[in-house]
């Protein structure tokens, strides 16, 4: 590659990654970033981007010096195909912990809105990523009036996602519930077990469980922002990762 070639590549990446940054440490997000910086130290996890820690701190010229913040690693970047979570922003601002063994991704990402509830121009959403490789491709949800809404939407346009339906005289209270998509019914039926199905009953999970070749990610609805918050999601997740893996 010529020099050249170099110097544009390292211009787009620049254009395309330092305003996203500039926004997260502008004066009201900076607080915001701080917290979280903060509370992951506390709680010893480790920052996805350990640069960011210190770019808090930094003026917008000492940024754009910073080598680092150019290798940003997108923590939804390896989930991007799972409905509802690609082309998001914020994700940057991610930490990791281990839950019962397993690598648990938390942060906020906010996504351009394809939903009719609402007049803002991105939705926010809390995301657990759990690393777990080889499991049947699926979602899961409970049943609301948006998604009886938006699966009329996708008929209609031709769209809409096979779904799998439980026995519902072995799972009633499940199958009147919950929703369930996947292309592969077996593999999805054999992951959820019973037990697995009586813990999903009662857990009563606002958010969306799904999977892709090498996570379980569960999201939902909102913003991480005080060690209240942070401290319920985890725990959230830690009970998923305890009675589904």
């Amino acid at each position: 590659m010529s020099h050249f070639s170099l110097l544009a590549v390292l211009l787009f990446a620049l254009s395309f990654i330092l305003p996203i940054i500039f926004r997260l440490f502008s004066s009201g997000p900076r607080e915001k970033a701080r917290d979280v910086v903060k509370y992951a130290q506390k709680r010893s996890y480790a920052l996805v981007n350990p640069s960011l820690a210190q770019a808090i701190d930094m003026s917008r010229l000492e940024m754009m010096k910073n080598p680092a913040l150019r290798n940003s690693i997108q923590a939804a970047s390896d989930i991007a195909d799972i409905e509802k979570l690609h082309d998001g922003t914020g994700d940057w601002l991610a930490f990791t912990c281990n839950l019962r063994s397993k690598e648990v991704t938390i942060f906020n990402l906010s996504v351009t809105s394809r939903r009719v509830d609402t007049r803002s121009t991105s939705i926010p959403y809390k995301v657990a990523k759990i690393r777990a490789a080889g499991l049947p491709r699926f979602s899961l949800g409970r049943n609301s009036a948006l998604n009886t809404f938006e699966n009329a939407v996708e008929k209609i346009a031709g769209a809409s996602k096979p779904a799998i339906d439980l026995d519902a005289r072995q799972y009633p209270e499940f199958s009147s519930h919950f929703w369930i998509r996947g292309s592969d019914r077996a593999a999805v039926t054999a992951f959820l077990s019973g037990d697995k199905i009586r813990f999903l009953e009662s857990a009563k999970l606002d958010g969306t469980l799904a999977t892709n070749a090498n996570y379980l990610v569960y999201f939902e609805d909102g913003t991480l922002l005080s060690e209240q918050d942070f401290d319920s999601f985890i725990a959230r997740a830690e009970t998923l990762v305890a009675n589904l893996l």
